[in-house]
C-alpha cells in the first residue's frame, strides 16, 4: 500500500530545532517557518530556521551552523582526487567537476554554499524579515568601547574583515504574511483601487523607492485602447493615492539597503588625499569578507568637474543601480519633494493596517451591542440597562471613526518642524478627540444621518457621544472634558481596552465551548469570577453532578486552561487529607488558546499545500486548457478539488482574523 503523504516535505533540516517537532512545542516559530517557505523556498526557511535555533547570529556563525547540519559526510581521498582532476585538466569553472556535498537535495533545504545563504539574508531583509545590529569589530574589548564613546562616531566599514552585523530574525513578522491580501484588500476600502495596488507591489517587493512603485502600478494599468490622455489622468490618480498612503501612515519610509558599490562610493580614500578610485572585495567560503587588491586612479581637474556635473544633472532622476525613472513620474512627484523626497525607499506599515483594522472591528462590535435592536425601557439585548433609548444605532460608525482618527494620530505623518514639547503633548493626547476631529473619519450615510436631525452634524455628533459615554455594560466612551459650554462639544476617549477585553473574552469562551462542552465554558467563567475553588463548589455553582465537575475540571487541567493548587494540612503531605483548590490564570488561559489556534492555521495549511501537491496534474490541464478535464468524472473530481481548496482557504482566513484579534490588534 503505498504513503499518500510521502515525497511531501514542509520542514528544512534545522526544523527540528525550531518548529512543533521540537520539545517543548513551539507553535508560532512552526508557522513562522512554513509561511516563509511557502513564499520564499525551502533554502530561505533554512536560514531562518537556523536564526531561531540559534538566536541573533553572524553570518560566519550562520554559515558554520548550517554546514554543520547540511553537510554530509564526504572522503578526504575522493576530494583530493577532484581537486587534482580539475587542477591538472585546466578547465574553466563552468567545466569543472563538482562534487555535491550536502545530505539532500537544495529543494529540500539543504545549502552550504554562503552566497546562497547570503542572498537569503539579502531576501529578508529586504522584506524586513530580519533585524540587522552591530557592525563593529567583533573582537574589540571594553576598554575599547570605552574610549570610543568620547569620539565621533565612525560608520562601519563593510569591506573590513573586522566588521561583523549581527542579524535576528522576526518571528512576528514572518507569521503575518498570509495576511498581506487582507492589507490589500483594506486599502482598496479606505482610499481607492490605485491604493490597493501600490500598497500589493510594496509587499510583493518588500521594499521600493517612490518612483518604482508608482511606475510599477501604471505600467500594469495601461492598456493599447487608452490614449496619452487617459493614461496622464491615470498616472495623476496613482500619484495622488500614493499621497493619500504616505499622509495617511499606511507606508512609511525605510533606511535604503545600500549595496557594496554604493558604500564604496561614499568612503574617502585619504592615503593621498584624492577622492575616487575602489576597491575590490569578495566574501570567502566562509561567509567571511576579504578585502582584494586596492586600485587607485586619480581623477584630473576636467574629469572631476564632468563626473561632477554629471552626478547634479542626474540627481532628480537617478538613483539605486544607476536606474532611470520616468521623466513623468518625477515630473508629478517635484512638486511634493517635502513629503515624498527624492530617492525615498517605503514599505507597508502593518500598525497602521492592524490600528485601522481594529477600528472596524471594535465599531461592529459596538454596532451588535448596542445597534437598532435597543428595547423603548432603555435596555439592550443583553438585558442591561442603559438608561437610553435612542440614537444608539449610530454607536458603531462614532466608534470606528474615533478609532481610525486614534490611528491616523499615531501613525500619520509627524510635522517636520514639531519641539520636544510638541510631541509630548500628541503623546499624552493620543486617542482623545472632539466631535469636529472625527467629523472627516465619519461615513456619507452617518453624516447624512446627522445633519438631517435639528441642531446640525457638530451638535448631534456631539450629542451622541456624550450619550453614549453614559453606557456602563460594556463602558463605551469616557467623557474627560464636559461637553456642555466646551467650546468644540466636548473631549472624549474610547474604552479601546475594555471592548478589546470584551471581544477576546467572548473568543475564548466559544472556543473552549466548541472544544471542551457547555459545563467546562460554564466552569471556567465560575472560576474566573469566583477565584480559587474546590471541586464540590464549582459543581453546586454549575449546577451538574459532582462527577462530571471533576471530569471537566481534569480536562481542563490537562489542556492548561486552569491550574491546580494542593493545600496540606500536615507536615506529612497526605494526600487524604489535603485540599485542592482551582483557579484560571487569564494569561495562561489566552496563551493556550492563541497556541491551539497557531496549531490549528499550521495544520490547515499543511492540508493544503499537500492538496496541492495531489492535485497539481488537475491544476496543470486547467492552466493549459486541455479537453482532459472535460470528461465528466475528470470535472466532478476536479470541482471537488477546487471546492476543497475553498474551504481550507476560507478557514485560514477566518482563524487568522480570529488570531489578529486574540495577539495583534
Amino acid at each position: 500500500m503505498t504513503n499518500a503523504f510521502g515525497g511531501f516535505t514542509h520542514i528544512s533540516p534545522l526544523s527540528n530545532a525550531t518548529s512543533s517537532t521540537s520539545h517543548p512545542p513551539d507553535p508560532q516559530k512552526a508557522l513562522s517557518s512554513n509561511c516563509i517557505r511557502d513564499y520564499f523556498g525551502p533554502v530561505v526557511q533554512t536560514v531562518t530556521d537556523a536564526l531561531q535555533s540559534r538566536g541573533p547570529s553572524t553570518l560566519h556563525d550562520l554559515v558554520m551552523f548550517i554546514r554543520n547540519h547540511c553537510l554530509r559526510d564526504w572522503n578526504e581521498e575522493r576530494n583530493r582526487l577532484i581537486e587534482h582532476i580539475n587542477s591538472s585538466s585546466g578547465k574553466c569553472n563552468s567545466g569543472k567537476v563538482n562534487m555535491n556535498k550536502t545530505r539532500g537535495s537544495e529543494a529540500a533545504g539543504f545549502v552550504t554554499d554562503a552566497s546562497h545563504i547570503r542572498a537569503s539574508l539579502i531576501v529578508l531583509l529586504h522584506h524586513g524579515l530580519v533585524h540587522v545590529s552591530g557592525g563593529g569589530s567583533k573582537h574589540a574589548s571594553n576598554k575599547e568601547q570605552v574610549e570610543s564613546e568620547d569620539q565621533k562616531p565612525q560608520k562601519p566599514d563593510p569591506t573590513s574583515s573586522s566588521t561583523h552585523y549581527t542579524y535576528t530574525f522576526l518571528c512576528d513578522r514572518a507569521r503575518l504574511l498570509p495576511r498581506y491580501p487582507r492589507y490589500i484588500q483594506h486599502a482598496a476600502i479606505a482610499i481607492d483601487e490605485n491604493a490597493a495596488h501600490i500598497v500589493e507591489s510594496l509587499l510583493f517587493n518588500g521594499r521600493m523607492t517612490a518612483e518604482d512603485a508608482i511606475s510599477n502600478v501604471w505600467g500594469k494599468s495601461k492598456s493599447e485602447d487608452s490614449d496619452e490622455t487617459e493614461q496622464q489622468q491615470v498616472l495623476v490618480a496613482i500619484v495622488n493615492s500614493f499621497r493619500t498612503l504616505v499622509e495617511s501612515g499606511y507606508i512609511i519610509t525605510v533606511d535604503p539597503i545600500a549595496s557594496n558599490q554604493d558604500l564604496l562610493d561614499q568612503q574617502e580614500k585619504v592615503e593621498d588625499g584624492i577622492n575616487g578610485g575602489e576597491v575590490e572585495f569578495e566574501m570567502g567560503d566562509n561567509g567571511e569578507i576579504s578585502a582584494g587588491k586596492r586600485k587607485r586612479r586619480s581623477l584630473s581637474t576636467s574629469d572631476a568637474l564632468k563626473s561632477k556635473k554629471q552626478k547634479v544633472d542626474g540627481a532628480d532622476n537617478n538613483y539605486g543601480n544607476n536606474k532611470q525613472d520616468d521623466d513623468e513620474v518625477v515630473s508629478l512627484l517635484s512638486p511634493l519633494r517635502k513629503l515624498i523626497p527624492a530617492g525615498s525607499v517605503y514599505r507597508a506599515n502593518t500598525p497602521m493596517f492592524h490600528a485601522s483594522m481594529r477600528a472596524m472591528v471594535l465599531g461592529r462590535l459596538v454596532s451588535e451591542i448596542y445597534g437598532d435592536d435597543v428595547e423603548s425601557n432603555g435596555k439592550s439585548p443583553n438585558g442591561a440597562t442603559n438608561g437610553h433609548s435612542n440614537h444608539l444605532n449610530l454607536a458603531g460608525p462614532i466608534v470606528t471613526a474615533a478609532l481610525r482618527y486614534a490611528a491616523r494620530q499615531e501613525h500619520g505623518l509627524k510635522q517636520l518642524s514639531e519641539t520636544e514639547e510638541e510631541k509630548h503633548i500628541r503623546l499624552a493626547e493620543l486617542g482623545i478627540f472632539c466631535p469636529t476631529d472625527i467629523v472627516p473619519f465619519l461615513s456619507t450615510e452617518t453624516k447624512q444621518s446627522l445633519q438631517m436631525q435639528i441642531g446640525g452634524l457638530s451638535q448631534n455628533l456631539s450629542n451622541n457621544l456624550l450619550r453614549l459615554s453614559k453606557l456602563r455594560y460594556p463602558p463605551i466612551i469616557t467623557e474627560l472634558e464636559e461637553a456642555l459650554g466646551h467650546p468644540r462639544g466636548g473631549k472624549f476617549e474610547v474604552n479601546t481596552r475594555n471592548l478589546l477585553t470584551r471581544l477576546r473574552h467572548r473568543i475564548i469562551h466559544r472556543v473552549i465551548t466548541t472544544h471542551q462542552g457547555v459545563v467546562a465554558a460554564r466552569i471556567i467563567n465560575i472560576l474566573r469570577q469566583r477565584g480559587h475553588c474546590e471541586s464540590d463548589i464549582v459543581a453546586e455553582d454549575a449546577m451538574v453532578p459532582a462527577k462530571e465537575a471533576r471530569e471537566a475540571l481534569h480536562r481542563l487541567h490537562r489542556e492548561n486552561y486552569i491550574c491546580l493548587s494542593d493545600m496540606h494540612l500536615t507536615k506529612t503531605h497526605n494526600s487524604g487529607t489535603a485540599i485542592y483548590l482551582w483557579n484560571v490564570i487569564p494569561s495562561r488561559m489566552s496563551n493556550t488558546v492563541i497556541n491551539n489556534v497557531f496549531t490549528a492555521i499550521l495544520n490547515l495549511r499543511l492540508r493544503r499545500q499537500h492538496e496541492v501537491e495531489v492535485g497539481k496534474d488537475w491544476m496543470d490541464r486547467a492552466k493549459d486548457s486541455t479537453d482532459e478535464n472535460d470528461n465528466e468524472e475528470d470535472k466532478k473530481k476536479y470541482q471537488a478539488f477546487c471546492k476543497g481548496l475553498e474551504r481550507l482557504d476560507s478557514a485560514c482566513l477566518q482563524l487568522d482574523e480570529t488570531l489578529m484579534v486574540l495577539k495583534d490588534l
